[in-house]
């Protein structure tokens, strides 16, 4: 099949008197191919070539959104929705980035996974895609620019459904490149794998959490959801691996909605690694809700303030209105960690905070957080009946309580 070739771009900007030609170094936008079968990998391929005689360095002036994911190009899909995942609300990244040589005569192509942002169910999509390419003569970013163009155009491509055994069959060769002695073929194929997901790879992908991608390869495991992976999830969060891959299990066991690895959770609770406790805490608050409250509000009457912090975490995680009162009451906690959390779980839960002077109120001090909590058992006290209560994914910014 002809791949979709988009051709071109529009050099607009020499900015030297030795500038490139228009000619010496281009780009476009492709895909691998115009029909897909419904879970299978999309990528968009942004090529870049120079036809100089000489190197060139490149970088990318990203729309926002591409930035905020730390991409080199920015990608829509009419019509799709969002495949992004929003737990505890708001995105936090820290792109490392650094200019990109091309050789003369040489290419160099960056894919990106449609699949990650967009899912893309059975249907005619069209994929916009665009970025701003900033070439360079050195490889330092202050070096002068001695050319700046945009690359834009849309692609089609159908998307259609298909049986699994020929889906099984499109995911062969990324299974077949985790192998590859190409560090680049092995992370893009870790990484479709993993974002997809299928069922029909559990065994690839509790293979991926013993491997340098096993961080992926966890919240994977919770998003093909089979009782093996789930399995999977609470070994690696009871065993003696690595801290942060548990924690990782742990929090992904809570979005698991398997309630039967509730008392896994509670007993992660009572471990002496307060990292773990604190993801199980906040793990079982997602999964148990009410009926993790009692637990979590025994936690957070610890005379250990780390452990308080844990438990108060867990609750507002709960989407339970049995613990806004309990956070209420944690407003007034001998340490300020504690406080802090219970203000941000009363905020989840409610979408209400104290406000002074369109600042959230202070409560680094016992008065201040006297008086903060006052005004929440006024509040709680006129709305416990008529009050919605959220969750996780719920994310808005907080209304003033008064």
């Amino acid at each position: 099949m002809v791949p979709n070739r988009l051709l071109l771009l529009l050099l607009v900007t020499p900015l030297t008197a030795s500038a490139l030609s228009a000619q010496d170094v281009g780009a476009r936008f492709t895909t691998d191919k115009t029909i897909y079968l419904a879970g299978e990998p999309v990528f968009v391929a942004l090529t870049v070539s120079n036809k100089g005689n000489k190197p060139v360095w490149i970088d990318f002036k990203s729309p926002d959104l591409a930035k905020l994911l730390c991409d080199d190009f920015a990608v829509e899909v009419l019509g799709a929705e969002s495949a992004q995942e929003r737990w505890h609300c708001g995105v936090a990244a820290s792109c490392g980035r650094s200019l990109r040589e091309v050789l003369p005569g040489k290419s160099l192509a960056l894919r990106q996974l449609l699949n990650w942002q967009f899912r893309l169910q059975p249907g005619v999509y069209a994929i916009r895609a665009h970025t701003a390419i900033v070439v360079h003569a050195q490889d330092l970013f202050d070096s002068p620019q001695i050319a700046e163009f945009d690359v834009a155009d849309t692609m089609t491509v159908k998307v259609q459904r298909g049986k699994e055994n020929q889906l099984k069959a499109a995911f062969q060769p990324f299974v077949e490149e985790l192998d590859s002695p190409d560090l680049m073929k092995r992370s893009e194929a870790a990484g479709a794998i993993s974002a997809l997901a299928p069922p029909f790879l559990e065994d690839v992908l509790i293979a991926l959490t013993k491997s340098s991608y096993a961080y992926a390869a966890i919240g994977a495991l919770r998003k093909a959801d089979t009782s093996t992976t789930r399995e999977a999830l609470a070994q690696i969060a009871t065993g003696a691996g690595d801290s942060m891959l548990r924690i990782e299990a742990a929090r992904n066991l809570g979005r698991t909605h398997d309630a039967t690895y509730l008392p896994t959770l509670f007993q992660l609770m009572e471990t002496d690694d307060k990292e773990i406790q604190n993801a199980a805490a906040e793990a079982a608050g997602n999964l148990g809700g009410a009926a993790a409250v009692p637990k979590l509000a025994a936690l957070a009457s610890s005379p250990d303030a780390e452990t308080r912090r844990a438990g108060t975490s867990g609750l507002g995680d709960a989407h339970a209105s049995q613990a806004v009162p309990i956070l209420i009451g944690l407003l007034l906690d001998s340490d300020v960690n504690v406080r802090q959390a219970a203000v941000s779980g009363l905020w989840l839960l409610t979408h209400r905070a104290a406000f002074e002077n369109n600042q959230w109120a202070d409560v680094t001090s016992p008065q201040s957080s006297t008086a903060v909590h006052q005004r929440w058992v006024h509040w709680w006290n006129s709305h416990r009946t008529d009050s919605d209560i959220h969750g996780l994914a719920d994310c808005a910014p907080p209304e003033s309580l008064d």
